[in-house]
Formats: structure tokens, sequence, C-alpha cells
């Protein structure tokens, strides 16, 4: 294949997202290598699978992202009715909007559905609308690919604990995002914003860069427009300890929830 590598682990990703859930939705980020994504996922597909590829954009143009000839068969969601089987596909549907020819395709279990859209063009209203008719979820910026599941059909009080945990942890989040790229206190609300919903204002921001600047885990470069923080110098090991450490700490608490609330359902 033609593509390019991509972010360490997508391909574990991607296999855990088709193991649990026959029909997963990636958002990615403009700067990620779609394509790449898109080869690893019809390399692994079985002989028997038909390799089909949805999408509004010219068949040739798709074509010449990937080195399979023939293999990979390129079609507009209009075209869907002309398809000689609707069994054992292995699909990916890029950026299509809903269309009621895909319904058919994507319900049937016998076939396996990756569908694909660039967050960023994405209002927030419609990510929750996609979420809602998936099972299962991929995040992948350039520094990151995230599995996620059952978290998009929620209820108030499961919006209410991811917000409360945003902000708790807040710091965590800044350190994660500015450990994979500078990032300015306006870039970090906006993502905080798109990825979970949740609004944070300059006041609650920047006091905590600041805190962190003070504590020698950033620094600033400053322009005439903006600061943009990024790891201090000799930081780096500290700030992954830190992520680390948090990580293992949530995988204690939740693994602790998660056994002792099977014990209330057996109530």
């Amino acid at each position: 294949m033609n593509a390019k590598p991509v972010l360490p682990g997508i391909d574990a990703i991607l296999d855990g997202a088709i193991m649990k859930s026959r029909h997963a939705l990636f958002l990615y980020t403009s700067l990620v290598n779609k394509y790449a994504i898109q080869a690893s996922f019809l390399a692994s597909s079985h002989e028997d699978e038909q390799l089909l590829y949805i999408t509004e954009k010219e068949a040739f143009a798709v074509q010449n992202q990937f080195d399979m000839g023939h293999e990979l068969l390129v079609i507009h969601p209009e075209n869907i009715g002309s398809l000689e089987t609707t069994d054992n596909l292995r699909m990916i549907i890029d950026g299509v909007e809903s269309h009621e020819k895909l319904k058919s395709l994507t319900e049937n279990e016998k076939n396996i559905v990756l569908c694909m859209y660039d967050l960023s063009s994405l209002p927030t209203q419609k990510v929750r609308e996609l979420a809602a008719g998936h099972n299962r979820l991929i995040l992948n910026t350039p520094d990151m690919a995230v599995l996620s599941s059952g978290l998009f059909d929620r209820s108030g009080a499961a919006d209410e604990t991811i917000d409360r945990l945003v902000r708790e942890y807040l710091d965590i989040v800044i350190l994660a995002l500015v450990a994979g790229k500078p990032m300015c206190g306006t870039d970090i609300m906006d993502i905080v914003h798109r990825n979970f919903n949740v609004l944070l204002s300059p006041g609650t921001i920047y006091p905590l860069l600041h805190k962190l600047k003070k504590e020698g885990l950033l620094e600033c470069d400053c322009n005439i427009k903006k600061k943009v923080y990024k790891p201090a110098k000799g930081s780096e090991a500290h700030i992954r300890d830190i992520l680390d450490g948090h990580l293992l700490a949530n995988e204690f608490l939740s693994g602790f929830v998660k056994s002792n609330s099977s014990e209330v359902n057996r109530i």
C-alpha cells in the first residue's frame, strides 16, 4: 500500500473496535493521514470479504491512494443498488452524510463497517448524532488514538460526571494535550469543548496554565498575538510520570467501581 506509516498502536485499536463491534465510527483531525488508516483496515480483510469504499468523491481519486487494483470497489452512495452482493463486505464510509441506501449495509451483521469523518469539519451536534448510531468510536489525532465505547448515548448523570471529571482533572488534560503539541489557551478550550462538550472560560484555563508553568512543567513562547505553551525543557519525563500515574489510578478506580457495581446488579 502507498499510505504513509500511522501512529503506533492504531492497528491494535482498529482490531479492538472491530472485535467488539462490527460497526465503528472513526473521527480524525485534519493532520491525520486518513488513507493510511484506511489502508490498515483494508489490509486486515479475509479472502471471503469484498472490499468496498463508499464516497461522494471520484472513484479514481480514491483508487490512486491504494495499491489494490480491482480488489477495492469504490462507489457513490447513490449506486449502492448496483452491488452484486450485500453480505461479507469490509466497507469504508468516507465522510458520507446519512443516506437511506446505506442503512441495509451498515445494519447487516455479516458486514464490517468503518465510518470515517474529519472531526474539524463537524459541528458538535453532528458529532453527537454520529456517535449515537455507533457502539464504538475511535478518536485519532497526530499524537494519540483512543478507543471509546458506551459514552455517547448518555444519561444526564453521565454528562454531569464527564463534566466534573474534566474540570477536576483539567491539569492532567492540559498536560496530555501540550505534551503532544504546543498549544495556546484558546486551542485547549476548543479541543476540550469539541471532545467532551465542556465549555471552559479563560478564567479557568489561564490561571492553571500559569500554575503549571510556575511548577516547572510548562514554558511558553510569546508572540504578538498569543502565548503558546509547551513542556518545559527537561520536564518531559516528569510529565510522562504524572500522566502514567493518572492512568494507573484511573484503571484501579474503574476496576473497583465495576466490580462493586456488578455486586449491586445481583441484589
